[in-house]
């Protein structure tokens, strides 16, 4: 099995193929709003590095959401449009899971993880999963959401909470002010999400129709958003994006 595996959820950009014989080629870039420049160049870098070609692939794997909606569109956009046209398998998987195949070993059994990305204007998309002695147990389902009020759904039985992320428009200080003193933080390098991760959570994941395959936006596109503040009584309209 050949696998390709695409992450352009956020301002990370990451590509890895997974030869038949184990072997791993990734590349990936970080801090980069260029995905729509960069992502088919990568592509391409990373076949001619493991000595493939797409005809040679035998499934997708691609970063499902949530994130940044252009980032999103960008790289499910290419990832169904090769599943379909090599008639191969596509599989979607939660961007924020990508943390969890390298977090068993850092957090204790009790813990609660909080993948997350930053969402700007104090608020986050963020996921929590409980450690327990079988894996990891979703217990805070994937949202977009403000910083305040995440602090508050985070389940009061763990036994401790660790945060994987990058800020950006908030400081930690001013999230331990909000109440997440006793937390721990894996950031910088921990904190950047690999596609060989994708490979791992999405290998043996059931496949699906790539036509019906949506992103997991969680948020509206800001224009959107601002277009439906502007008409809040213009029932039935839609927002139709100009390009």
């Amino acid at each position: 099995m050949t696998i390709l595996a695409l992450d352009t959820s956020n301002k990370t950009l990451s590509v890895a193929v997974e030869l038949t014989d184990g072997t791993i080629i990734e590349q990936t870039i970080e801090n980069t709003l260029q995905h729509s420049v960069l992502l088919v160049p990568t592509i391409e870098a990373v076949f001619n590095e493991a000595g493939i070609t797409a005809k040679d692939l035998t499934k997708i794997v691609v970063a499902e959401g949530p994130g940044s909606y252009t980032g999103l569109r960008i790289g499910v956009t290419v990832a169904k449009t090769l599943a379909k046209s090599l008639g191969i398998p596509l599989v979607g998987v939660s961007s924020l899971d990508v943390f969890l195949p390298n977090l068993a070993s850092k957090v204790e059994v009790g813990e609660v993880v909080v993948p997350f990305f930053d969402a700007r204007r104090g608020n986050i998309f963020a996921v929590g999963y409980q450690k327990t002695d079988e894996g990891f147990k979703k217990v805070i389902a994937e949202q977009h959401i403000s910083w305040d009020d995440f602090l508050k759904v985070l389940p009061e039985h763990a036994a401790g909470v660790t945060f994987v992320g990058q800020l950006q428009s908030i400081t930690k200080e001013a999230i331990v002010e909000k109440g997440a003193s006793e937390a721990k933080w894996l950031e910088g390098q921990e904190a950047i999400p690999h596609a060989t991760s994708l490979i791992e959570l999405g290998k043996n994941k059931e496949a699906i129709d790539a036509d019906v395959f949506v992103p997991m936006y969680l948020k509206l596109a800001e224009a959107e958003e601002n277009w439906q503040a502007e008409h809040p009584l213009e029932k039935g309209s839609v927002y139709v994006e100009r390009v």
